[in-house]
């Protein structure tokens, strides 16, 4: 393994990142092995608060994109060494962002965008060959600058993909009602 892991600094806090690694690892089996029955639960509610649902239920997605990244943020140990602390951050996010995937049904990509932003931002901020620390801060300020409109475009395909699900929720029964005749469904 790495020399930095077996220095007497870091090792008081090795087993504690164990334990989180195994927790995200788990985390993110359980998650894959339950998506087949999370599909299920899609029946359609009583229309009458149907709007307040929707909209509770598009916050809650956006809520928990956002949980995915900044709970693993305060979660890890500060005495760290970074390289570790940046992998366990990685591994964490991705498997709180996987719960997110999976119970929305939402695109890998898009909810993994800010990920892979993240990852970039690490890369240009480790590039050992900036003459001083303005030059890697206008390097970072650009980075940022050309992968906003990235972001943005995923979080906009989030949010339609989360309409067109709702409005596909809109199709189907509600729970112990009987299904619509087929000649119902069919567009002429």
């Amino acid at each position: 393994m790495l020399g930095f892991i077996s220095s007497n600094r870091y090792s008081a806090e090795m087993p504690v990142v164990l334990m989180q690694s195994a927790m995200y690892l788990a985390l993110m089996v359980l998650t894959r092995l339950a998506r087949p029955s999370l599909t299920k639960l899609c029946y359609r509610r009583p229309d009458k608060s149907l709007s307040f649902l929707q909209t509770g239920r598009k916050m809650t997605a956006i809520w928990s994109i956002l949980a995915a990244y900044v709970v693993p943020f305060f979660i890890i140990p500060r005495t760290l060494h970074p390289v570790i602390g940046w992998m366990l951050y990685l591994l964490g996010s991705s498997a709180l962002a996987s719960i997110s995937i999976n119970v929305f049904l939402l695109p890998a990509l898009a909810v993994l965008t800010p990920w892979l932003g993240i990852i970039g931002s690490l890369m240009v901020m480790a590039f050992p060959w900036y003459s001083n620390g303005i030059v890697r801060a206008l390097a970072i300020f650009g980075y940022a600058f050309c992968f906003a409109p990235i972001a943005w475009g995923a979080l906009v395909k989030v949010m339609v993909c989360l309409q067109v699900s709702l409005e596909r929720e809109a199709f189907l029964p509600i729970l112990g009602e009987s299904p619509q005749p087929s000649w119902f469904n069919k567009l002429y």
